[in-house]
This record gives structure tokens, sequence and C-alpha cells, in this order.
């Protein structure tokens, strides 16, 4: 008796132990900032995304920063809050807040003639007698070109830092001689000569220089110490090195010249973020207002009026993204070394700063089996429905020639009036309105359900939804779809729908065998199944609206592949001599001026240079990668023609941002 009394504790344990194990074991919920570590090392793991990637939040409680990555600028150094990346055109929002600092103090006036502020050797264009002002500058409206058109004033050193040597008096020549082609004020242009100029005559009525000015006015004030655009050594080990996007090789970082206050900026995370917190007035700061006053120069967003504020800039080499609630007092930073350009950066930044980050609030994950996650796994496409349609025609409407809306409007009337004349009498004429208007409320109600299944069908706005290691993932994968929040930065040929999340990697937990929920923003989401248990469908929920979608494949989307980057080999000097030489392509539409290119040798280097309207500038280095094929590590490639000899008679240059050129090598 005494043995079995002492054996009734252990029957006891192992008895609810195992009653555990046969249901779903419910934990707490996740930190939002382990959300954000899973997610950016799922990126850089699985996705063999180059660089690093750095995720600031700040709100009330505190800031965090979140990295995945190396600097891959010659140390081992891996990113942190105080890794230097360049922020491109977010500079802009420093610049223009020195002036509007200048405008408080009374030093300058929104309306001036910028020529007031500037040497009299530069000769400000002008064109109907309308001359450019400050307020063109600042609102990068006065009419100069976007910066590239600079290169064809002046041969840059080098083609992978063509601004370097873009001086002062360089860009006072370019804008001394150009013949602006509309009137001040009238066209938007962002990435001119505006943002440089505006500089300079601040700098100059200051009587100092740019960097100086920003540290004294803005950064020094922020604490924000490594906010700059010359770097001292060492801060450029502090530099995480851009890659370029499609060989994904590190690239000397760019310096931007007299460019600087448009995209020559260098800032951290943990700067970014003194700035965020002083604009959300956790900070004492005299910015806020500064702040509000410069963004009233602009049109307003229905962003804005909500109380979000968000800039940044990128290239194919690097992007950054800052964006904050004033409402609710919370800011999110994105900085990224890699060559995924600003979309990435922008759709991150915004869909964290619209998750639920408190832990108390957070949805709480289930352990179930992943098995049943090869269920869930292959293709969506959203449902019609009424506010699809409602949407997709309001795109068109406000995209599409208004002679297309005019027209079939005014015939639409002219018809009408017609019938009414032809109506003979009062009550006929009445009656027939009446028709006419019932009818128009039956078409206003079913024509977005017939213009949401035309969407739907032409443009497949799908996502996917995969099985991985025991993880589930869910992305955005139609092609050519942007989201209208970030329209401004669609590429050419991109088609705007409302996606509720960005076309990246994100992960599903669950919470029962069909409700899970995205690991990030914690949004809600329901699989639907049939009697027969098979997957038919899922509908998500996002501020209190149901998106449904189809299940049109039990396939998976494949990973894109990403592409090979090419490894450079040595060849012996006499088979690149055969490479060596001058080459020429005949005018044509795309190069009206033709293009002429030079290939020499610098030791065991070759270097690539040419020159014409349209064509790259500057000196690269290229490697071989076979004796006729070769790369250069800003992601063009090259393909000689050789003759029997070895000797090349003509190159093919390619190159994504290029036209492609076809030069035949000439005599000496």
């Amino acid at each position: 008796m005494p043995a079995m009394k002492k054996m009734i504790p252990a029957v006891r344990v192992i008895c609810f132990t195992m009653l555990l194990s046969a249901f779903s074991f419910r934990v707490a919920a996740e930190d939002f900032t382990n959300a954000i570590h899973a997610f950016l090392q799922h990126r850089g793991e699985v996705e063999k995304t180059d660089g690093a990637i750095l995720v600031g939040i700040l709100d009330e409680h505190g800031s965090s920063v979140i990295g995945y990555g190396k600097l891959d600028n010659g140390t081992a150094g891996e990113v942190n809050g105080d890794t230097l990346f360049n922020i491109y055109s977010g500079t802009c929002v420093f610049t223009g807040l020195l002036l509007q600092d200048m405008i408080e103090r009374g030093e300058m006036k929104l309306d001036d003639p910028v020529a007031e502020y500037l040497p009299r050797t530069v000769k400000m264009p002008t064109r109907n007698g309308k001359e450019i002002t400050l307020r063109h500058l600042l609102t990068e409206t006065t009419g100069f070109p976007f910066m590239t058109e600079n290169l064809e004033y002046f041969e840059p050193k080098r083609a992978d830092n063509p601004f370097a040597d873009f001086s002062v008096e360089k860009m006072y020549a370019f804008v001394s001689g150009y013949q602006l082609t509309c009137d001040p004020g009238s066209v938007h242009q962002h990435g001119s000569v505006d943002m440089g100029l505006l500089a300079q005559a601040i700098a100059l009525k200051a009587g100092t220089n740019y960097e100086s000015l920003l540290a004294e006015r803005i950064c020094r004030p922020l604490k924000m110490d490594s906010t700059q655009g010359t770097l001292t050594p060492q801060l450029k080990s502090r530099l995480a090195a851009p890659h370029a996007d499609r060989f994904g090789y590190a690239m000397p970082p760019m310096e931007m010249g007299a460019l600087t206050p448009l995209c020559g900026l260098s800032s951290t995370a943990n700067d970014l973020l003194k700035f965020a917190s002083a604009n959300l007035g956790l900070t004492p700061s005299r910015l806020p207002p500064l702040m509000e006053k410069y963004l009233a120069h602009f049109p307003a967003s229905p962003e804005r009026e909500n109380g979000i504020i968000h800039f940044g800039g990128g290239n194919p080499f690097v992007s950054h993204y800052t964006t904050f609630d004033k409402t609710r007092r919370r800011g999110v930073v994105v900085l990224a070394s890699s060559g995924n350009g600003l979309y990435r950066a922008s759709s991150i930044g915004r869909y964290l700063l619209e998750s639920e980050w408190q832990s108390d609030r957070r949805p709480k994950a289930t352990n179930i089996s992943s098995q049943v996650y090869g269920l869930y796994a292959g293709q969506y496409q959203r449902s019609p429905d009424f506010a699809l349609g409602v949407f997709s025609m309001r795109q068109y409407f406000l995209s599409a020639p208004k002679a297309a809306t005019y027209i079939p409007a005014g015939f639409g009337m002219a018809v009408l009036l017609v019938l009414l004349r032809r109506a003979g009498n009062f009550r006929k004429g009445w009656i027939l309105l009446g028709c006419v208007l019932l009818a128009g409320g039956a078409l206003a109600a079913l024509t977005p359900l017939g213009w949401s299944r035309v969407f739907c069908a032409r443009y497949q706005p799908r996502i996917g939804i995969r099985s991985e290691g025991g993880r589930l993932f869910i992305q955005a994968t139609a092609i050519g779809l942007w989201p209208i929040e970030d329209w401004d930065h669609a590429p050419a040929g991109a088609h705007s729908i409302d996606e509720l999340w960005p076309p990246l990697p994100l992960e599903l937990l669950p919470q029962s065998e069909t409700r899970f929920f995205e690991r990030l923003s914690g949004t809600p989401l329901t699989f639907t199944r049939d009697n027969r248990g098979q997957v038919t469908g899922l509908t998500m929920y996002d501020q209190g609206k149901a998106f449904s979608y189809e299940k049109i494949s039990d396939q998976p989307p494949k990973l894109s592949e990403l592409p090979k980057r090419p490894v450079g080999i040595k060849l012996d000097t006499r088979l690149l001599d055969g490479c060596v030489g001058h080459y020429e392509q005949a005018p044509c539409a795309t190069f009206p001026a033709g293009v002429k290119a030079t290939i020499w040798r610098e030791g065991d280097q070759l270097i690539w240079r040419s020159s014409g309207r349209n064509a790259p500038k500057g000196a690269i280095e290229i490697y071989p990668e076979s004796e006729t094929n070769f790369f250069d590590k800003f992601d063009g490639t090259m393909t000689f023609v050789k003759n029997d000899k070895g000797e090349a008679t003509a190159v093919i240059f390619q190159h994504e941002e290029h036209p492609d050129i076809h030069a035949k090598k000439i005599q000496e």
C-alpha cells in the first residue's frame, strides 16, 4: 500500500502530460521585435538577399533596432543601429528644413528669385518672363531636367560614381547654359539640380557651407552626429556597402558632389529614430513646427491629413524609408544596402507602421501539425466584389485621358436630350426620364461588379502560399500590380491595386487548423474547406473589411530564380590585349550622336569607357568570365565578337538601365 501511494502522484503527472500532448499548446504572444528579426532573417537566408537591412521602431515605450546582414565594406562588421546607409532622396527633407529655418529667421523669403542669392556669373534661365524662385527649387518645379541629363554636359571619371566630380562650378555652368522647355512652377521633376542650387543659395546667404549649416541647425541639436555628407575614415568604416541589383556585388559608395543636398547624405537608424522622435514630440525640439510649415508647401495627401508622414529614397543599390504616425506616436525606419530599390524599404516600412506592436494585443500562436500546412499551399486569386469594382473604376477614371470620360458622357447626354424632345408631351418626358434614372441606377449597381470581374480576369490579383521547412509563407504574386499608397514609385506598365500586404514572403502562424494570422502585422486569415476537407479559398480581414480569395491551384508559385552571379577568371594578357581598342556604333534613334567606346588594359585589368548622348558615361573595370564574355560589377555585361586570330572585331554592351550598344572595332 505505501508503494501504491507513492506511485499515484507519478501516474497523475504522466496522465496529465499525455492529456496536454493530445491538445494544441497555446503559447504566449510573440514580441514584435522577434517577429521582425524572423522576417529579416528569412529574407536574407531564403531570398539570398545581399547586403544588410535594418529596421528601427519607436513609440512612447522606447525604441528598438533590429538588423540582419554584414557591412561587406572590407570589414567583418555586422549591421547595427550605428551602421551608416546612404539615404538618397531622404536628403531633400533636411535641405528643405534648412530653407524653412532660414525663412523663420527672416533671412530669406520663399518667393524671392534665386538669382538674388547666387553669384552674378550664374545666368538663371527664365521662360515667358517667369523667374525661378526659392519656392520652385524647394518644390522641384524649376523646369530643369533629371540629373542624368547633366552627364551630357560633362564627362564623369567613373561610371559607377558619376557625380563624384560634379562640382558647384559645373552645376553653375549647366544652369547658365540650359534653356527651359516649360515655365517655372508648371512641372514637377524630382532628381534635378534644384536641391543643389537651393543649398548653395542658403549657404551663401548664411555665410557658411551646406554641411556645416545642417550640423549647426538640425543635426547637432538632435544629437544626430552620424548624419553627414562627407564621411570621415571612421564613419566610412561603419558604412554598409551598397549592392547592385542584378549580380549583387558590393559597390563603392556613391558621392554626389554638388548634388549632395539632393541625395548625398548618409545616416543611421539611431539618428533617424531621433529625427522621428523629435517630430512625434517624444523629444523636446523646435523641429515639429518647422516640419509642419515645410510640408505645407506641398500638396496635401490623405495620409498626411491622418497624421502620417513619410520620406525616403533609393536606387538599384540601396534604399531608405522613414515614416511616423503623429496620431499614434510611433515611427519606423527601414535601411537596406541591397539592390531592391525604394519599393522594398517603403513597403516594409508602411506595413510595419500599421502592424500590431503591443505584445498583449498580438494574437497567440498554437502548435499544430506542420503536415496540415501542405493542404493550404497553392495559388489564390482575388474574388470579384463590389468594393474591388469601385476601386478599379476610380483608378481608371483618375488615370484615363479626360476625353475617355467626357466623350461618352457627352454622347449619353445628347441622346437623352434627343429622346426627351421626341417624347411629345410633358408626361411622356417625365416617364422617359424616370425610366432612364431607374436604368441608370441599376447600371450603377451592376457596373462595379462587371468591372471587378474584368479587372480580376485581366490583372489577376493573386497571392501564393507555400509550405517550407515546417513553416507557412504567404506572398502577393500578381505581376505588374502596385499598391496605390506607393503609386508615385510604380514602374512603367504597373497597375495599381489595394494590396493588403507587400509582395514579400510573410509568415503565417496558426491559431487553429483553419484560422491563421500574419506574423508581423497580426492580420487574421481564415481558410475555407468543402465537405471533403479540400481547401477552397481564404478570407483575410483588414481594418474591419473581409477580402475573399478563391483557390485556383494546389501548386504554390515557383520562387523566382536568382540571377547567377558571374565569377571572374584570370586570362593571359595576350587574350586581354585582343579586346583592347576603339569601338564605335553608328548614330541611331537611341543614340543620335552614336557611341564611341575605348577599352584599354592596366596591368591585368581591362577598363571600359564610352561616350555619346544616352550612352553610359565614365570609366569602369570589366572582368572576364570567359575569353569572350565580360562583366562589370555595375550589373553590365559585354560580349566580344572575335575573328580567327582571337582579335575582337565588335562588342555588345548590355545593362538594364541603358539601351544595348552594338559597337564595331575601328582602326587605330
